[in-house]
């Protein structure tokens, strides 16, 4: 009922109130374009705007339209965008993976930009162990993965990482170092820890380890879980301590508090990456890759 170029015209009338400025800013002569108004408000059955010799003034119909039309040009400018991103990405969408311990920080953020950015490609997202991902992304069955390095068998992946973190300490709230405001590593060596599942988890498992044994120690691990809440859960019972990763602070746990290791605690840095397959050169990989 309204093309696209009546719109433009009604909306440049609307938001310049005049006759003139409308005409210079849609590219014609003033006259052509009170016809065209006319006809339209005659099509309508409303006055969208009242003339005088003076001003023009928006009819309460007017606003109404505006507002009508500026969210139907909306809808046609997102209904291009899509048919375009389709044909450039095709529909199948993709499959992307990522380790659990991410996804309270970067996954979403990526994925929150990759959709604004690609809103017509489909993501498959899907938790997953960093060795699964691995597994599934030579056998052709994910498309990319989020994981912390360092990983194994990582023949014909290609990898770039994307953030960086840093572990803390996560004590019970009544431990004698709680009131601190950072805490060395080495005066936790004669702690218990809490630590992540060497089976289930064991870059964050085997990353904890290094970091203690720069220091000259060997953690006393007396308890593994792979899931951050349960880990916290065993903090909270005094279980022992626990090294996480930083961005799991946002996640309060009644009876834990966290602490920052001293910056001289060396080996405490960690690395978040993408991988995927080097053969797979498809454009909507390349989409996903160039978000992250």
């Amino acid at each position: 009922m309204f093309s696209t170029r009546l719109l433009t015209q009604f909306i440049a009338v609307a938001e310049e109130l005049h006759f003139g400025r409308a005409a210079a800013r849609v590219h014609m002569a003033q006259s052509p374009l009170s016809q065209a108004i006319r006809k339209l408000e005659d099509n309508l059955g409303v006055r969208l705007f009242v003339r005088t010799k003076r001003n023009v003034t928006l009819t309460e119909a007017g606003k109404v339209f505006l507002r009508q039309a500026l969210s139907m040009l909306r809808a046609q400018d997102a209904a291009v965008a899509m048919v375009r991103h389709a044909q450039n990405f095709g529909s199948s969408g993709l499959a992307i993976g990522f380790v659990g311990n991410v996804a309270y920080r970067v996954g979403p953020q990526l994925l929150r930009k990759f959709r604004r950015m690609h809103p017509a490609v489909h993501l498959d997202i899907v938790e997953m162990l960093t060795r699964d991902q691995v597994r599934n992304l030579v056998a052709g069955q994910l498309d990319a993965g989020i994981v912390r390095l360092p990983i194994q068998d990582a023949a014909g992946l290609n990898m770039r990482v994307i953030d960086t973190d840093r572990f803390i300490v996560a004590l019970p709230a009544d431990h004698a170092m709680a009131g601190r405001r950072s805490i060395a590593l080495p005066d936790l060596r004669d702690e218990c820890f809490v630590a992540y599942s060497n089976d289930r988890v064991p870059v964050l498992h085997a990353a904890a380890a290094a970091a203690c044994l720069a220091e000259g120690f060997y953690p006393n691990i007396v308890c593994q879980a792979w899931q951050a809440s349960s880990i916290l859960s065993f903090v909270a019972a005094g279980v022992g301590v626990a090294l996480i990763p930083s961005h799991l602070a946002v996640f309060a746990h009644e009876g834990v508090v966290y602490r920052p290791l001293s910056a001289g605690s060396s080996n405490a840095d960690l690395e978040i990456a993408v991988i995927w397959r080097a053969d797979d050169t498809s454009p909507a990989l390349e989409a996903v890759l160039h978000t992250m």
